[in-house]
């Protein structure tokens, strides 16, 4: 019985590999689609650095003096993450 149980168990995890690698297809980056999916993160980025900018160009009209320094903070590590992202 336990033999039995075993032998179904092993089966099922073989069962499920194909499906669990398809979920996990596209995270290397030695294939293509691992180089598109890190150009479409690259491409978030530069949005939110360009809705930091505009954020940011609203000044004091709509955020405080701490918020602002928040979103520079912000706006700098973006840029960081762009600029080791160009590097690789």
């Amino acid at each position: 019985m336990k033999r039995l149980v075993l032998v179904l168990m092993a089966m099922g995890l073989f069962g499920a590999m194909p499906v669990l690698a398809a979920e996990h297809e596209g995270m290397k980056m030695d294939t293509p689609d691992g180089a598109r999916e890190c150009a479409l993160q690259a491409e978030s980025i530069q949005q939110k650095i360009k809705r930091l900018n505009t954020e940011i160009a609203q000044g004091s009209k709509k955020h405080s003096a701490e918020e602002l320094k928040i979103l520079k903070n912000k706006l700098e590590e973006a840029n960081q993450l762009l600029d080791q992202m160009n590097r690789q």
